[in-house]
């Protein structure tokens, strides 16, 4: 259990890895706004252009999918080797190693946050107002942190060891990429195939985002109960796995 002080170190070490982040770059923040924005610009001009996709408010599907999963994919890659990554830190003094997995998650977060304020606006400038059911837009966004978080705990576990882990994520994260709703809603998958593509806690919680941001919906209480499970069932598991192999990261180091 984190006590006081180790919450205190979290918040140390990830203001201070998201400062360093930008701090020799000159646009700063906006480089991480960068990449979404050119993958929208892409997607945008090849499937709501070129082969005349009827989707309403396409740009703000594409562009709010794109923008959690590169919080997934950063968060999941800087996760994996925080422990290695901090490796002198480790043997200069002792603290609990999930600190800086949980750290750097926190990190990723930070620009995901900032990231989504660029999208609010960009949402009331294509005219979709505020609504009450952007209030439950908070769920999905902490359900997406636990997942990563999970995951994290999971891959920095064995990433010390199986330094090839970083190759075989990376391989994952392409597929994942289009297996998850993020160039395309929900609505287009065949119905045979539905109950199987959910099992994906992605496309759950991209798809409620969507809902509760863009299209004023809410999920039923099973469909949120269900989410819920499922993401924190992967952070407890990974959380478990890495305790399992934390006795073992300072020799593998």
């Amino acid at each position: 259990m984190l006590t006081k002080k180790d919450i205190n170190l979290i918040k140390k070490i990830s203001f201070v890895d998201f400062k360093l982040r930008f701090n020799s770059s000159v646009l700063g923040f906006f480089w991480s706004l960068l990449n979404p924005l050119l993958m929208l610009t892409v997607l945008y001009v090849v499937f709501s252009l070129l082969m005349k996709s009827p989707i309403e408010h396409y740009q703000l599907i594409l562009l709010l999918g794109i923008i959690s999963w590169n919080f997934f994919s950063v968060c999941t890659m800087n996760g994996m080797t925080s422990i290695l990554n901090k490796a002198s830190l480790i043997n200069k003094a002792y603290f609990k190693k999930e600190i800086l997995v949980i750290a750097s998650c926190l990190t990723s977060f930070y620009s995901f946050l900032l990231n989504l304020i660029i999208f609010v606006f960009i949402m009331l400038i294509s005219g979709v107002n505020f609504h009450l059911t952007n209030l439950y837009f908070i769920i999905p966004l902490l359900l997406i942190f636990c997942l990563s978080l999970g995951i994290s705990f999971g891959l920095s576990a064995f990433y010390v060891k199986f330094r090839d882990l970083n190759q075989i994520w990376t391989v994952l994260l392409q597929a994942g990429f289009f297996l998850a709703p993020i160039i395309y809603p929900i609505s287009l998958i065949p119905e045979k195939y539905l109950k199987f593509y959910m099992l994906n806690p992605l496309s759950r919680i991209i798809t409620e985002s969507r809902d509760s941001l863009i299209f004023h919906s809410f999920p039923t209480f099973l469909i949120f109960l269900k989410t819920l499970i499922i993401c924190i069932s992967i952070l407890l598991i990974g959380y478990i796995l890495f305790k399992i192999r934390e006795p073992y990261m300072a020799e593998e180091l």
